[in-house]
């Protein structure tokens, strides 16, 4: 609105010719008929939102209340993703789309065979600033079977980038695993946005899965995790590795028997940030397979 001359502004005529609202808007009212709510804008928009256009026909507010306690948030960045997954809900297609596969076979008297795979989340920054997260999974190397010696052993494990093709593992079941990236985001700078945190957990799919309740090297929780604190600092090290580690877990065997459990997981990577809507990777999809095969008679 263009007021034509300098002064005291009214809503009514007080104020004298250019200085009044209501001269304005081409009104000869006194102030008792015109309210700062929908007469205001009923004039000023003629019946529509402000678009630029006034015959856009859209509800338009009626109050100055409504924007009242008014908080604008905003999203975070696309991730980038550089394993398989999926934004499927359906089961089916969930599993078709799973990004490692890590089979045990173990063969002893009273055998049990584990394998599992650890996904975590870090940051690769001190920079509060300027703050990368990144997801990753680790295929567990360390003994997972019982008794440790053994008649037989197998253990391989591969994972499938974005296009569904085989990617391997740098390293092995004797030394471990290079972590493989399997997503990363451009989180800052945050701006006026406090209070960053994230959190990864999984559910089974499909067949009988379980967790291991701890692993070397990480930190194993399902819960929201702080990575900058309502005053804006850093509350976890650049290398805090919080994560979730899916596995196959069989229990000890009878006599001449054998036993294969196969389960899926679908694990979901999650921030959010004050200021800033909440959101969710896609799935990621592990598949485990440990075979525990009792070859003797008690």
């Amino acid at each position: 609105m263009a007021i034509a001359s300098s002064g005291s502004i009214s809503i009514g005529n007080a104020a004298g010719s250019g200085r009044s609202i209501n001269v304005e808007l081409g009104r000869t009212h006194n102030t008792a008929n015109s309210r700062m709510e929908a007469d205001l804008v009923t004039t000023a928009v003629t019946g529509s939102t402000p678009r630029e256009d006034g015959t856009v026909a859209q509800a338009r507010p009626h109050s100055f209340s409504e924007w009242h306690s008014y908080t604008h948030t905003q999203s975070f960045g696309t991730p980038t993703y550089y394993v398989d997954n999926t934004t499927s809900t359906n089961v089916a297609t969930q599993m078709a789309n799973f990004c490692v596969t890590n089979a045990t076979t173990h063969e002893e008297y009273e055998s049990t065979a584990v394998c599992n795979t650890t996904f975590y989340y870090k940051i690769n920054s001190a920079d509060e600033d300027n703050l990368m997260m990144e997801w990753y999974m680790d295929p567990d190397h360390t003994v997972r079977y019982v008794p440790t010696s053994y008649d037989f052993l197998s253990r391989t494990v591969s994972a499938r980038n974005t296009s569904g093709g085989v990617a391997s593992f740098t390293g092995n079941f004797s030394s471990g695993f290079t972590p493989m990236k399997i997503a990363q985001l451009n989180v800052g700078p945050l701006g006026e946005a406090l209070s960053l945190q994230a959190r990864i957990y999984a559910s089974v799919i499909d067949g009988t899965g379980s967790y291991a309740a701890s692993v070397s090297g990480y930190i194993i929780t399902t819960g929201w995790v702080e990575i900058v604190n309502s005053s804006g600092a850093l509350t976890v090290a650049s290398n805090a590795k919080n994560g979730i580690s899916p596995a196959a877990w069989t229990l000890p065997q009878g006599d001449n028997s054998t036993v294969t459990l196969a389960p899926y997981h679908k694990i979901v990577c999650e921030i959010k940030a004050t200021g800033y809507n909440q959101q969710a990777l896609n799935y990621f999809i592990s598949h485990h397979s440990a075979t525990a095969i009792s070859n003797e008679s008690l």
